[in-house]
């Protein structure tokens, strides 16, 4: 009986311990993941793969003419770069034709980064199964 009573404790413990990770990752509880936000002709102030999370910075020009700060949060340096994207992709100073993700929903101007796309034609997909680097044309 007191083998049973200490592998039953084991299986709720971990079980708890689980559900924690599955919440922190699920992205519909911080981004509206129904909605694909875009930006177009942006400037990377800042790029840096770290872990859990990623971060890209980068300005956009608002309707009224200003320029508006942004951050994106991406998927985890190691997933990143097993799919081809590493910390050399961008710079600070580099344009993008577009940046395109799911809008924060408790910050503004935060969004969870889907994909960039070059001026070139290049595609960065940053997240789901299709996730990775793509040169122009292949």
């Amino acid at each position: 009986m007191r083998c049973f009573s200490v592998y039953l404790s084991l299986v709720i413990l971990v079980s708890l311990a689980g559900f924690s990770a599955v919440a922190h990752h699920n992205g519909g509880v911080y981004f509206d993941l129904s909605v694909e936000l875009q930006h177009e002709n942006v400037t990377v102030v800042d790029y840096k793969l770290s872990n859990p999370h990623g971060r890209l910075i980068y300005l956009v020009t608002d309707g009224d003419g200003n320029e508006v700060e942004w951050s994106a949060e991406l998927a985890s340096a190691n997933n990143l770069r097993r799919k081809g994207i590493g910390n050399e992709m961008l710079r600070s100073g580099d344009k993008l034709k577009l940046v395109a993700g799911a809008p924060g929903l408790t910050e503004p101007n935060f969004m969870r980064l889907s994909r960039a796309e070059f001026y070139n034609g290049d595609i960065a997909a940053f997240s789901g199964g299709g996730a990775g680097f793509r040169r122009a044309g292949e």
